[in-house]
């Protein structure tokens, strides 16, 4: 597993910094583990300024998570670049591990981030760029 962590000291601790597979572009070289657990950001790539869009992050988008009391994801968190824009709490078995949200922006400072937190494996970061125009 090859995985790029925020802070160099974190490298063999999965629970330290987050967590992000080394190329999110190419699925079939990722483990099963960062299959799993990346946050997939589906968005527009381009949006117009103060124009409502949606967003959905999902979990499990290329292998499926389990969704047990001892294995579940906890929480997500959305951002607009370092803004944070939400978050949604998840009970195990109860929900499943998908979140939408109906975003305006009139500006953004880098990509949109998803956070992913998993009892047992720690935080997982996706993100996806958009670009808002006039």
């Amino acid at each position: 597993m090859t995985l790029v962590k925020s802070e160099s000291k974190c490298e063999n601790d999965i629970f330290c910094g987050i967590n992000v597979p080394e190329n999110t572009q190419d699925v079939e070289s990722m483990t099963d583990l960062e299959k799993k657990h990346l946050p997939v950001i589906t968005a527009p790539e381009s949006v117009k300024k103060g124009e409502t869009f949606e967003v959905t992050v999902e979990v499990g988008k290329y292998k499926e998570h389990p969704n047990e009391p001892k294995h579940h994801f906890e929480f997500m968190e959305l951002y607009a670049g370092h803004t944070y824009l939400g978050r949604i709490d998840f009970m195990a078995q109860i929900t499943e591990p998908v979140m939408k949200m109906h975003v305006t922006l009139d500006h953004i400072h880098g990509d949109l981030r998803a956070f992913a937190y998993c009892n047992l494996h720690g935080v997982w970061m996706g993100k996806a760029p958009i670009e808002i125009t006039e």
